[in-house]
């Protein structure tokens, strides 16, 4: 009996770990060097997690130390006879926080297409160079099937028409019909929308701030799952934004 305990305590102990292990980057989803079920397969970036996103010299300014490029692909885009501000484009979503998120999940870029690694893409020769042999290992970007997104639920691809819009202006739907929407707040630095687990909106102003793919997600926290900023129990997610 007390072998029986002392397994049932170790395999409770065990699934603690692997949730334990999910609700951050390393060993979670976004862990490509090694958690995820799509990894990378150049070995001078095996057991590196976060350079997938990000790089501490020679990143991009649009997005916080960025290492990738972003992704060129033309969108189809939501449209809806019921949308109370302008549809979003292709080119803003490319240039867009969001167009970050899509330079994986679009499938057009493989995830190990970094812009640097270990300090050796500083020009754009050299670094062009870099990527054309790392994507030798694995497939070319937009062709090749290693690494790249081709299936399931994070794959979202170019059509982002069944796809809850991005890069649109709040402000713009709550002045159209104020009585469908929760107002903004400035919390901190940050421009928020909702009072209880309130979520971030993007821009300069709350006249200029959009929704975004990372309004909704953090990538950096799995604890909710599908890496959601708040548990959605009741629609939350929905109702933050949206008065019905």
């Amino acid at each position: 009996m007390r072998g029986r305990i002392v397994s049932a305590a170790l395999a409770v102990l065990a699934v603690a770990a692997t949730a334990s292990a999910q609700t951050s980057v390393a060993g979670g989803p976004h862990d490509f060097s090694a958690g995820s079920a799509i990894r990378n397969t150049d070995a001078s970036i095996n057991g590196q997690t976060c350079v997938f996103c990000h790089t501490p010299h020679m990143g991009s300014v649009s997005v916080p130390l960025w290492n990738r490029s972003g992704s060129t692909a033309t969108y189809q885009v939501y449209a809806s006879s019921t949308l109370d501000t302008a549809a979003p484009t292709s080119a803003a979503i490319q240039s867009s926080v969001s167009g970050a998120c899509l330079s994986c999940h679009d499938g057009s870029i493989a995830i190990d297409v970094l812009t640097n690694l270990n300090g050796v893409a500083h020009t754009a020769s050299v670094a062009f160079t870099r990527q054309a042999t790392a994507k030798a290992t694995y497939g070319n970007s937009g062709t090749g099937t290693g690494n790249i997104l081709a299936g399931g639920t994070p794959f979202l691809g170019t059509d982002l028409r069944n796809d809850h819009p991005i890069t649109i202006i709040y402000e713009t739907a709550r002045a159209a019909t104020p009585i469908e929407f929760n107002t903004q707040t400035i919390t901190g630095t940050k421009i928020t929308v909702g009072t209880v687990g309130p979520l971030p909106l993007y821009g300069a102003s709350t006249a200029t701030a959009t929704v975004e793919c990372a309004s909704c997600h953090n990538p950096h926290s799995n604890v909710q799952g599908s890496f959601l900023r708040k548990s959605n129990a009741g629609s939350a997610i929905c109702l933050t934004c949206h008065i019905k």
